[in-house]
């Protein structure tokens, strides 16, 4: 009897632990969800707490820049006192050609994940309650402005975070996934009516350069519509790109910054302008890929 009654004990303190979770919430075109990163925080610690959007077969959401049109995702989020929300970790975008458009955005499923910092004087046991109103424009042919108020309880512990089996290793995939700064050099320059887009750096070294893309950050950067072309270099590449609204302007951009996707890869950049390093060419175009038979 008393083995029985410790394991009850036990089981009830790891229920505790776990944060509560509001059913998902389906907005029309899509089911929004706040999961986190592990069951439990603890006093001025952070936790990864995801906005889930499992998308309707057929419709699309945006990333941080959504490209032709549409509108990316937003979070507000209402927290405790003392409580702090960081930026979204976007997810690698997709291309979505929309006729005569090009779209950056998510299909099927994405998580994006926030951190979420508790103050140092968060008191252990007690619950909090985070919430968040989340917008999405979702698109299929037509576009739908949707939203959901979301929320997540999570409990305080002193001790180490308990894991959650269920989303923890998801989200730990989405942030592993994200695109980060490698050791890569970029630079650019406008040479006459093209932009040229120069990256260096051993983690290109022997990539499948065929299929690589730059997203900017900036909408304005570039015409999404137009093809990139590609040409090889023995420490990297570059992209003749044409370029954006951005750079008709009276002040145009003296930095370039987005995300270089190359081989299932995805490198964030900031390309300065300047002199284009002459091992990012000379090489000639990535060899075609074979059709499928």
């Amino acid at each position: 009897m008393a083995r029985f009654l410790a394991h009850l004990f036990a089981a009830v303190l790891a229920l505790a632990a776990a944060p509560v979770l509001a059913a998902p919430i389906d907005t029309g075109h899509l089911e929004a969800e706040l999961v986190a990163q592990t069951r439990s925080i603890a006093p001025g610690r952070t936790v990864h707490v995801a906005l889930r959007q499992k998308i309707d077969k057929g419709w699309h959401t945006y990333w941080r820049n959504s490209g032709d049109s549409g509108e990316p995702t937003t979070i507000a989020w209402t927290l405790p006192p003392g409580w702090k929300a960081g930026d979204i970790v976007w997810a690698p975008p997709h291309r979505q050609p929309i006729g005569p458009l090009m779209n950056y955005g998510y299909a099927d499923e994405v998580l994006l994940p926030v951190a979420i910092t508790a103050p140092a004087d968060a008191t252990p046991g007690q619950t909090v309650t985070l919430a968040a109103k989340a917008n999405f424009l979702v698109c299929e042919e037509i576009c739908v402005p949707e939203e959901a108020s979301l929320t997540l309880a999570l409990q305080v512990l002193a001790d180490a975070p308990q894991p959650n089996p269920r989303w923890g290793p998801a989200i730990d995939a989405a942030l592993a996934a994200a695109p980060k700064p490698a050791d890569l050099a970029a630079s650019f320059a406008v040479q006459g009516t093209a932009l040229k887009l120069a990256v260096v750096g051993s983690p290109l070294k022997g990539l499948d350069l065929a299929d690589a893309y730059f997203f900017p950050f900036d909408g304005s950067a570039i015409d999404h519509a137009k093809p990139q072309a590609i040409e090889r270099g023995a420490d990297g590449l570059t992209l003749t790109i044409v370029p954006g609204f951005g750079f008709m302007s009276p002040n145009p951009p003296t930095e370039l910054a987005g995300v270089l996707a190359v081989a299932g890869r995805n490198y964030e950049i900031r390309a300065k302008q300047g002199a284009l390093p002459a091992a990012a060419a000379g090489l000639g175009p990535p060899a075609a890929k074979a059709s499928g038979g």
